[in-house]
């Protein structure tokens, strides 16, 4: 399926797989910073999640719908695979998420910034999911060192027309 992806054909099964496998850890990382991920962070980024396969580029919307299959199994699974330990845990995924900037390297540069961007969003909007009043200001010391994800390599998409925007413009 992930070949079939424009974009993303030239990756080896590996480096999708850490494409596929870099929200659950931005949810482990950011929304359990604190020590504990709580429902609320679970849900929301799963909800999160599948708003994101109805956006565009279509890209990311696609690659949104092949993460969120069975996204909250995805988070179970790799958490009881994690040290209980938050701050252990913590630089575990920082490295497994340390591995994106490899990936990322070998994309179209507009792709890789749309991901990135897309990452940095994911891992805001899990930081301010449970706590605070009306998710307003709930973003834990824990969750702030965190949420910028220092780990990857920020990628700005090139000034001037994405391919995505030339899309939309030609179905106008």
């Amino acid at each position: 399926m992930w070949t079939m992806l424009e974009g993303f054909k030239h990756l080896a099964g590996e480096e999708i797989d850490v494409l596929i496998q870099a929200p659950v850890l931005i949810t482990i990382l950011v929304g359990g910073a604190d020590g504990e991920l709580d429902r609320d962070e679970r849900v929301w980024t799963e909800r999160l999640l599948r708003a994101r396969t109805y956006s565009k580029p279509n890209l990311i919307s696609e690659y949104y719908r092949v993460v969120a299959e069975g996204f909250l199994e995805k988070v179970e699974k790799t958490m009881a695979a994690m040290p209980g330990d938050a701050e252990e845990r913590n630089m575990l995924i920082s490295e497994k998420l340390g591995v994106l900037n490899l990936v990322l390297a070998k994309l179209d540069t507009h792709l890789a910034a749309s991901l990135y961007k897309s990452y940095v969003s994911l891992a805001q909007e899990t930081a301010k999911a449970s706590g605070g009043f009306l998710r307003i200001g709930s973003v834990s010391a824990a969750e702030h060192q965190w949420v910028k994800l220092p780990m990857l390599t920020p990628i700005l998409a090139p000034v001037g027309d994405s391919p995505e925007e030339e899309e939309e413009e030609n179905e106008a």
